[in-house]
């Protein structure tokens, strides 16, 4: 069964992404299924390579060609003011770029590989409204759209190019100037609205002046500069100490409040979904395994592999030098077989397990695992008497 909504904001379904490699080919993702409301935070958890960045970047269309490609399946934008919608997937590259930064923005795990070295701040957030926002531009530099003089045309038409090469140089017409100071307030505005100190100051440095928290706030400065429908988080704190990371959250979530953007955040860190989270998509070897309410699949897993991720969380009373840990190791993604990628690993595995590929099945009208234990008669093939009937899961309460 579909854990797709009739309320909706972004759609994934079916998505499958391949790689080409020497070895052969790479399921980075595998048939998943998911979706967003306006005004939710989606949490998408799981180790590293299971294919949760591949998944972001596949949103804003940016897995590389022709290494990678898309082997199946949607990812469908609403616009919930008039009902429309794009595929980011078909759509012509136009309206892709015309969506990035615009509709659907990112912010990527390290802002100092992210931010231009060669660029100041300014120069880079002024980027973002030249691309998408030049109307706003020239109506607060008081021009008519009608009757554009020449300066005021040219960089209707260069826009982003233009900005980066020429904003502080636009002063010799006075056309220029006007767009300058329009553009000037634009950047102020949206970096005080990161609560960065002194913005004036910061749009003329560069990102290596910068301490790692200020360029995360850049980086959420500039993925915010065009109001976004849908903000993708792909873990932004990995890099920032747990001072630094609690004030970033607390940004986020407030600016989400604020402005009702959904969120789709990307963690390996189960202690961070607990207090940001609405839902929960627990991601195993390029598949979704499990997805529901955050606290609902926190307190009671029902997939082994969400159960040994919570398990595997220290608690005050871990012996000292004593960490639990999922036994095995993660299956190769090459060419992988049609089996539950989690069999080898797992303490209820049953030889249907080895010959069935486990879809999403829905427990309620907010969880769903993919499980054979929980398949039921949703799957033709499978057969469920080789599986135990009674399966009784502790309850964890420890993050």
């Amino acid at each position: 069964m579909s854990n797709l909504s009739k309320d909706w904001l972004l759609r994934v379904d079916d998505l499958s992404v391949e790689f080409k490699t020497p070895r052969g080919i790479v399921q980075a993702v595998d048939h998943i299924s998911f979706d967003i409301k306006p005004n939710e935070t989606l949490a998408l958890v799981g180790e590293t390579g299971c294919g949760k960045s591949v998944t972001a970047r596949s949103i804003l269309k940016l897995v590389p060609h022709p290494q990678g490609r898309y082997a199946s399946g949607s990812i469908t934008l609403k616009n919930q003011s008039t009902g429309t919608s794009i595929d980011m997937l078909s759509a012509p590259l136009s309206e892709v770029r015309a969506t990035r930064g615009n509709r659907i923005a990112m912010i990527f795990q390290d802002p100092g590989k992210a931010l231009n070295p060669s660029l100041t701040i300014g120069q880079q957030l002024a980027e973002v409204f030249g691309e998408h926002r030049v109307d706003l531009l020239l109506d607060k530099a008081g021009f008519d759209q009608n009757n554009l003089p020449f300066g005021a045309k040219v960089f209707a038409t260069q826009k982003a190019g233009f900005i980066s090469k020429n904003i502080f140089k636009l002063t010799h017409r006075k056309d220029y100037l006007k767009i300058r100071k329009s553009i000037d307030s634009a950047v102020e505005i949206a970096l005080a609205d990161t609560g960065i100190p002194n913005p004036k100051k910061v749009m003329s440095r560069y990102p290596h002046e910068l301490s790692g928290g200020m360029k995360q706030r850049v980086m959420i400065a500039q993925a915010l500069a065009c109001d976004p429908d849908l903000l993708i988080a792909d873990e932004p704190t990995t890099a920032l100490d747990v001072t630094i990371q609690a004030r970033i959250l607390d940004l986020i979530k407030e600016i989400q409040t604020r402005r009702g953007t959904a969120i789709l955040y990307i963690t390996h860190d189960l202690s961070i979904v607990r207090q940001f989270a609405d839902r929960l998509a627990v991601m195993y070897a390029g598949r979704i395994v499990e997805i529901g309410p955050a606290l609902e699949v926190l307190a009671n897993p029902q997939h082994p592999y969400t159960q040994g991720l919570l398990g595997a969380i220290p608690k005050s009373t871990t012996p000292r030098g004593k960490l639990a840990a999922i036994a095995g190791t993660v299956p190769q993604l090459i060419d992988p077989p049609a089996q539950c990628h989690f069999q080898s690993r797992c303490q209820w595995s049953a030889s249907a397990c080895t010959k069935n590929v486990p879809l999403l099945t829905e427990l309620n009208d907010n969880r769903q695992v993919a499980c054979l234990r929980f398949a039921g008669e949703t799957h033709k093939h499978t057969q469920i008497g080789e599986l135990p009937s009674q399966i009784n899961f502790r309850e964890t309460n420890n993050i």
